[in-house]
């Protein structure tokens, strides 16, 4: 499904987007964290509870979440604090989220855990990892947006644990119906 284009300029129709639930109290700490002076792109304005969707979190040690710059953009952020992991925050445009392949950072340590967040057009519902599930750490976590003209995009999260050096992982993220994501780590 693609963006609507504005008449005569084959852009798409970019527009703010409200989400209906903000983001609940207790991810006060993920806004705390993104709204920091160097902890997200430029291209990505500070979130607020009334602008973030948080996939999945583990109190306030873990979370991977998203906010709208609008209709056409996204940044999205995997916050890990285990280990000193850190994580990732990224701002991304939402059709490039929907095809590319999300991978770990660069030098992320064989044994640890790597957070990812991508998208799918439409309401998907029930998003499985297929693969090397053993590496996968608890369900796909996901949320359908409208971003307006009836374009739905569903964000969803995941988790694995980095395989030992050398070693691949091949892994899909598969909605009930369609083609699956190839999301496999290269090793």
């Amino acid at each position: 499904m693609a963006a609507c284009n504005l008449p005569g300029t084959g852009r798409p129709d970019r527009h703010k987007v409200v989400l209906p639930e903000p983001a609940p109290p207790s991810a006060r700490w993920i806004v705390n964290e993104l709204s920091r002076a160097g902890a997200r792109p430029d291209r990505c304005p500070a979130p607020t509870l009334s602008t973030l969707a948080v996939l999945d979190s583990d109190g306030q040690t873990r979370a991977e979440a998203f906010w709208l710059v609008d209709s056409v953009d996204a940044c999205w952020a995997a916050i890990d604090h285990a280990d000193n992991a850190g994580g990732s925050v990224g701002f991304e445009p939402i059709e490039s989220m929907t095809v590319g392949q999300p991978l770990p950072s660069a030098g992320p340590l064989p044994g640890t855990e790597w957070y990812a967040v991508t998208a799918f057009h439409g309401r998907v519902a029930d998003i499985r990892a297929t693969g090397a599930t053993d590496h996968v750490l608890g369900p796909v976590h996901s949320r359908t947006v409208d971003l307006g003209g009836g374009r739905l995009v569903t964000f969803a999260s995941y988790g694995i644990r980095i395989p030992e050096q050398g070693e691949s992982l091949t892994l899909h993220l598969c909605p009930p119906t369609g083609d699956c994501r190839d999301v496999s780590y290269p090793g």
